[in-house]
């Protein structure tokens, strides 16, 4: 049995199983999530590592004595989309959780439907105000407040740049949040922030912009935006004139192979926070040859967390010994701990609120490939 066969059968700490009113002889999952649109970007890895891992625990009982069923649906990068997905499949398909939506708005709107329906919810939202929505939403992402203030650490006490310059997008809270976590931690250390400049995601003409970056002389530039755009706002920067000493950091996004190709080698160097890193433990290279030889490509973290959230639900599957419902799933979903998982150091819980930890490093782009900031 391989190491990625063992960790996926490994028995996982949940407990408080609860009687519900919906039961099935199948559980059945609907995946909401962009495969198509803005967020495609983790859509598209995402539903490869959760096919890749459905795969896997099925052929080695990872489910238990289970069943379980997953429709996938694209939600277009659309919230309205993606309520409506979660509403027909809930109350049509009687699903008993939904894996998706992807981007913290996304999230936001469609958390206080299930929660209205009384359907689990495991979200990718970096957002932890999705939470607070009720006991029915979960998040595989740990909160921004977590893994942002070591890559700031790392800039503010290993490279030490007198002044950041920040871009970011303003119609995402999950941007937002990321963008203030790290302005905060630097202004911390002492690092002056030249300019803090919020643009839409669906701008793609940055001259105006480069100019005043370039015109900034920053030491720094931190751009959290989707991959492609942030990689637009970097080529426009570099052929405005922005100096290649400059450090270019950014959000987990920016280690996606979308922003590695698009932005080239004007991103060589970019440091991002890292939730997923392909020689961290043998399992994770195991995966990683796996993926590679499955999809023709390196997994992003992405494609990790998406194995990742079905590792947190065959636990809480497993567990179950009859009936699955909606209510005995999200009692076992909240109680889950240290369970094996490709995310960060190896092992997620869910703490109080049901806010996820599971470790981050920082990680740099290099060649065309991700490293190990050093």
């Amino acid at each position: 049995m391989t190491i990625l066969r063992r960790l996926l059968v490994s028995t996982a700490v949940v407990a408080g199983l609860a009687a519900g009113a919906v039961q099935a002889a199948e559980v059945k999952i609907a995946a909401v999530l962009a495969t198509t649109g803005v967020y495609a970007f983790v859509g598209v890895p995402l539903v490869n590592g959760i096919k890749m891992a459905d795969e896997a625990l099925k052929a080695s009982g990872g489910y238990g004595p289970h069943t379980v069923t997953i429709t996938y649906d694209d939600n277009r990068s659309d919230r309205q989309e993606a309520i409506a997905l979660l509403t027909r499949r809930t109350e049509t398909d009687k699903v008993q959780l939904v894996l998706g939506p992807i981007s913290s708005a996304e999230a936001m709107s469609t958390g206080p439907v299930a929660v209205k329906l009384g359907v689990p919810m495991f979200t990718v939202a970096m957002t932890n105000e999705v939470l607070p929505l009720g006991e029915w939403v979960f998040k595989s992402t740990e909160t921004a407040i977590t893994y942002m203030p070591p890559l700031a650490n790392y800039i503010a006490q290993k490279l030490k740049p007198a002044n950041c310059f920040l871009v970011s997008i303003i119609d995402n809270p999950g941007y937002v949040i990321q963008k203030d976590v790290f302005r905060d931690t630097l202004k911390k250390q002492g690092v002056n922030i030249l300019a803090d400049v919020g643009i839409l995601a669906t701008d793609t003409d940055f001259t105006a912009l480069s100019t005043k970056i370039v015109d900034a002389d920053p030491k720094c530039l931190f751009v959290t935006t989707p991959p492609e755009q942030a990689a637009n706002i970097i080529l426009q920067a570099k052929q405005a004139g922005l100096k290649n000493d400059v450090i270019l950091s950014g959000d987990t996004g920016l280690g996606s192979v979308q922003y590695i190709k698009a932005a080239g080698a004007a991103g060589d160097g970019t440091l991002f926070p890292a939730i997923f890193v392909a020689g961290y433990s043998d399992t994770t290279k195991e995966f990683a040859k796996k993926y590679q030889e499955k999809y023709n490509v390196a997994p992003d973290h992405w494609a990790a967390t998406g194995y990742s959230m079905m590792q947190i639900i065959a636990a809480a599957v497993k567990s179950i010994p009859g009936e699955v419902t909606r209510e005995n799933l999200r009692q076992a979903m909240t109680n889950t701990k240290n369970v094996p998982v490709l995310m960060g150091t190896g092992s997620m819980t869910f703490g109080e609120g049901r806010v996820p930890t599971h470790g981050s490093v920082v990680m740099r782009v290099k060649g065309g490939a991700w490293n190990l900031a050093e």
